[in-house]
């Protein structure tokens, strides 16, 4: 089918195709695909294939040889010269598997050809065949590969399993890992399995599926629990665009905020931390501890230098792995019982004061402390206005003012109503000297003048008001 885009879905884990073969060897390592056939870049690297290199060599079996040294490459396309069948102008090396999935796009284009591993190109050629050909056995599909972080659920989905008349049953079984693994189908969907307590490690799991004839098919997909080592390629290597200048969206973990971020990539030479979905990214890296003792001021560091969040320290449930998050927690109780017992200065000065009933006629019961006998009193309160020594109950007077000696107290309450009793006299002082001080100056008389008396003139005024004739 010409003008038909190639791509192609790998059963099982196959290797990233890193052969260090040269000579024959290399060569017999792969195959080739169909004639006038080009790379589509844009859909391939969007789906997650890496363009390598691109060195310049004369022949086609110069570019295998080139695959074979160079890692993760396990596709090689030539540009070959027009009427020759190994002599070439260009050569391309690509790793076309994504999380153990075929992802290259190949479409029609005159003038290239490509080699492909073989132990790809069997696993490619097989899935074609049983795609379009007529056996009836079904088709067993499974999720792609997992990494994950220890402690971590991962859904395994088997959905995209197919026959023509349909599947009958769906059966999961561990192949490789720790035994101690929980595995839980769904009853009402037996093609997802939901697996719990992963340790460090790699786990195998195998999709056995059943169509209504009785023919079965398998398929396996691997979940990686990571490392220490893994995790800090997988998430805390720093977001890379690599020297390409292409645009393609892709995820990183960021550690600062625990969570996946978009980021635009080049094309080539990406690190580990590079995703093409961000739910790849957040199932591999998401809420991992991370171990370098290098922690966010928002988190816990343990005692083996792994950061866990804050908020979970001391709350009842070891986080840690050494529990280290739970070993110190008597330290707040501590704290905030000394916190309690902190006072404000002169606090419980007021234990010292009498009690006043206040304005109002109510009659409430109230507590005050007397300092003189030590001991906590009733009194009537009026219900507004009084003073601080004034208690709802009696325990309550004795915990506040416990200690409260008339001695000491008074002599401070005594002393500050000295202290404010001086303020007072001196600013009084100061008010009636200022006073003095200007009627002095109001009533100095002036040079050459004559002091009129206020009655004569007053008396002057009314007779010649008085006696003026009509």
């Amino acid at each position: 089918m010409y003008g038909l885009c190639l791509l192609a879905a790998l059963l099982g884990a196959l290797p990233l195709g890193w052969t260090q073969l040269s000579g024959q060897a290399c060569l017999d390592g792969f195959t080739k695909s169909k004639s006038d056939f080009v790379l589509e870049l844009n859909d391939s690297v969007t789906a997650g294939a890496t363009f390598l290199s691109s060195p310049t060599l004369d022949r086609g079996r110069d570019c295998m040889e080139a695959c074979c040294r160079t890692l993760g490459c396990n596709l090689a396309l030539v540009e070959l010269v027009e009427g020759h069948d190994d002599l070439i102008n260009s050569c391309f090396l690509m790793n076309c598997l994504y999380k153990q999935d075929f992802v290259c796009k190949l479409v029609r284009k005159k003038g290239f050809l490509s080699y492909v591993l073989l132990d790809v190109s069997s696993k490619y050629l097989q899935r074609w065949d049983e795609i379009e050909g007529n056996d009836d056995p079904p088709i067993a599909r499974v999720s792609k590969d997992v990494k994950t972080q220890p402690s971590q659920n991962v859904m395994l989905s088997g959905v995209e399993s197919f026959d023509k008349e349909g599947i009958a049953s769906y059966e999961w079984n561990l192949l490789e890992g720790d035994p101690d693994v929980v595995m839980e189908t769904m009853t009402d969907q037996p093609a997802f399995l939901q697996v719990s307590n992963l340790h460090n490690g790699t786990y195998i799991f195998e999709l056995v599926v059943t169509d209504t004839a009785n023919h079965q098919s398998s398929a396996t997909v691997t979940v990686t629990v990571l490392t220490q080592e893994e995790t800090e390629e997988y998430c805390l290597a720093p977001k890379k665009v690599g020297r390409c200048r292409g645009s393609f969206r892709r995820w990183y973990y960021n550690p600062d905020f625990n969570d996946c971020e978009e980021f635009v990539f080049g094309g080539c030479k990406p690190n580990k931390n590079n995703y093409v979905r961000k739910e790849d990214c957040r199932q591999t890296c998401v809420n991992l501890s991370v171990c370098d003792g290098h922690c966010h001021p928002t988190q816990f560091r343990c005692a083996d230098g792994c950061c866990i969040d804050g908020l979970l320290e001391c709350d009842d449930t070891p986080d840690c792995s050494d529990h280290s998050d739970e070993a110190s927690c008597d330290k707040y109780d501590r704290g905030f019982k000394k916190l309690q017992e902190l006072e404000p200065p002169n606090s419980r000065a007021r234990c010292v004061d009498l009690p006043e009933t206040g304005s109002c006629r109510a009659a409430f019961s109230r507590w005050y402390y007397d300092p003189f006998s030590e001991k906590c009193m009733g009194f009537t309160y009026g219900g507004c206005q009084g003073n601080g020594n004034n208690f709802m109950n009696q325990a309550e007077c004795e915990q506040f003012c416990k200690g409260v000696s008339a001695s000491a107290e008074v002599a401070i309450a005594v002393f500050l109503g000295i202290c404010i009793l001086v303020v007072l006299a001196v600013i009084g002082y100061c008010y009636l000297k200022k006073k003095k001080s200007s009627s002095s100056r109001r009533r100095q008389p002036t040079v050459n003048s004559t002091p009129i008396s206020t009655t004569e003139d007053t008396e002057h005024l009314v007779y010649n008001r008085t006696t003026k004739p009509v």
